[in-house]
């Protein structure tokens, strides 16, 4: 099977080792036994994409292999799950690596990035390809990775601090130095301007599900000119934009001020590991179920609508995750119609999926049985994004929001019904993609080539069962084939143009002929 992945990290989980080696394996057999509040971690833990899974597809393998350093607050969330950790295997999470990136003594650009990350892969010629613009014209060898890179976060770029508040700021100055000497040893396609934790460039979504908030919490309110600054010098490279982990405001500035012309050597704007809000921001806030200020934050949580007009069928029709770290229908249709690509993640909670042991599925204060997904807000980006309290959770229709009794129905009878209700949570994303694309007037043909995986393996997401590694992927294409058709001919509103889609040409596009066809480009 070819296959492409625009955002995953191959070998992110084993440098936690004190002697890292990219070589070996993390097992779900290395817990010893699962915290209340993480009931999956040996889904978490467990390697998702490796090299060694990689190599029995026995074809043309290309990802976005990341770039990545753990941010400050990061380092701090893990440390406090080495403990759940076999004994034996507890040097596969490193706590003196972990303390030293806490407190900047491990610099996270010289050291995890350069040293760590990447130059293992420029090291690992039997295992990796690295692309450059010669590689297309001699054909992509089939017995090894083929990777191009994306940098996620430019707090990765930066050694003099790991962490931002009122005295310390990224200077977009040393980013921008640093990544020419990234750029010296290897192409980068897209970077991501901020990740998980608060960033002087621009205001980020709430995103961290492993630990305590507090840490993680959004304080800014939209774009601020220092990432305005490295946005310029990102253009002025040739490399893209990755919109992912912003806040919506700050998406909405980059969009906004790329259309004003703001920018000079405008790139395409990509999510490399997106899921979708399932509707516009203007219908959004009316499916909240609570909005109040907790941590001096706005906490929000937010139900899970079948959206009626769809003509959802019941019990098993997927649900979205409204939270703002995925996509609004007019962020979906403004990145296709300027030429963006969209990676679909493989997280299940980004893919909309709270399942009845995670911590909390129906709120803090369990008002009833609906499913929830919980985020926070800035006080100062709430207020900028106008929502009225009259509009919160107006649309909220008991009928047509997912329960804990209809979860529990949909996932403990069978294992079968269970993994088919899973698969569907990626076939509704595909059928909203397209969904989005006719309504703003997106020719389906244009549409069908601007959408693939990007799976985030082993970036500590939480994945399904089903299809919780990569090896799986084959059985995810396959469904995909069997059952997209069935799928939308289920769906009032996908009859008028659903017949248009060749199934067969879109699977083999989605994954790998899309994704092969962009990098392809921004190697020219």
């Amino acid at each position: 099977m070819r296959f492409f992945d625009f955002h995953c990290h191959p070998i992110l989980k084993q440098l936690f080792n004190d002697s890292p080696n990219i070589d070996s394996l993390i097992y779900k057999n290395d817990v010893a036994f699962i915290p209340k509040f993480l009931s999956d971690l040996p889904n978490i833990i467990e390697s998702q994409l490796h090299q060694s899974q990689l190599a029995q597809f026995n074809e043309e393998v290309v990802v976005g292999a990341v770039l990545y350093s753990p941010e400050r607050y990061v380092a701090k969330a893990v440390i406090p799950l080495i403990p759940y950790l076999k004994a034996s295997s507890r040097y596969k999470l490193s706590k003196n690596l972990l303390e030293k990136i806490e407190q900047n003594q491990y610099k996270a650009f010289s050291d995890f990035l350069m040293n760590r990350t990447l130059q293992p892969y420029i090291e690992a010629s039997r295992s990796f390809n690295i692309l450059t613009k010669d590689s297309f014209k001699i054909g992509l060898p089939k017995n090894k990775v083929n990777v191009f890179f994306i940098i996620e976060g430019c707090h990765s770029l930066v050694d003099e601090n790991n962490y931002c508040d009122a005295n310390h700021r990224y200077n977009p100055d040393s980013i921008l130095k640093n990544i020419d000497k990234v750029l010296a040893k290897v192409k980068v396609l897209a970077v991501n301007i901020t990740h998980l934790q608060q960033s002087s460039l621009c205001n980020h979504a709430f995103g961290m599900q492993l630990s305590n908030s507090t840490d993680f919490l959004p304080t800014g309110n939209g774009f601020e000119n220092e990432g305005r600054k490295v946005v310029q010098g990102l253009f002025d490279r040739k490399i893209c934009v990755d919109v992912k982990h912003m806040s919506y405001q700050s998406r909405k500035d980059i969009m906004a001020e790329m259309e004003a012309g703001k920018f000079k050597n405008k790139q395409p704007l990509v999510c490399t590991h997106a899921g979708f809000i399932g509707t516009n921001f203007k219908n959004w806030p009316g499916y909240m179920q609570v909005k109040k200020t907790v941590s001096g934050a706005i906490y929000v949580e937010h139900t899970k609508p079948f959206f009626p007009e769809n003509n959802p069928r019941k019990p098993g029709f997927p649900t979205f995750n409204l939270s703002t770290i995925n996509l609004f229908d007019e962020e979906i249709a403004w990145i296709v119609k300027n030429n963006g690509v969209i990676g679909i993640s493989l997280d299940r909670r980004i893919l909309g999926y709270v399942d009845r042991y995670d911590e909390n599925p129906t709120g803090q204060n369990a008002m009833g049985d609906r499913i929830v997904d919980k985020e926070y807000f800035s006080k100062t980006e709430w207020l900028a994004l106008g929502i009225k309290n009259q509009d919160i959770g107006k649309k909220i229709n008991d009928d047509n929001c997912l329960t804990l009794a209809e979860l529990e129905e949909l996932t403990e009878h069978s294992i079968p019904q269970r993994d088919e209700y899973f698969y569907d949570h990626f076939l509704n994303h595909l059928f909203h993609y397209f969904k989005v694309c006719k309504a703003y007037g997106i020719d389906l043909k244009k549409a069908q080539k601007q959408i693939t995986v990007g799976s985030d393996f082993d970036g500590l997401i939480n994945p399904f069962l089903n299809i919780s590694t990569v090896d799986k992927m084959v059985n995810l294409k396959s469904y995909v084939r069997m059952n997209f058709s069935y799928f939308l001919d289920s769906i009032d509103e996908a009859q008028s143009w659903s017949k248009d889609l060749n199934i067969d040409t879109f699977v083999e596009d989605l994954f790998y002929n899309n994704g092969i066809a962009f990098v392809k480009s921004r190697f020219q």
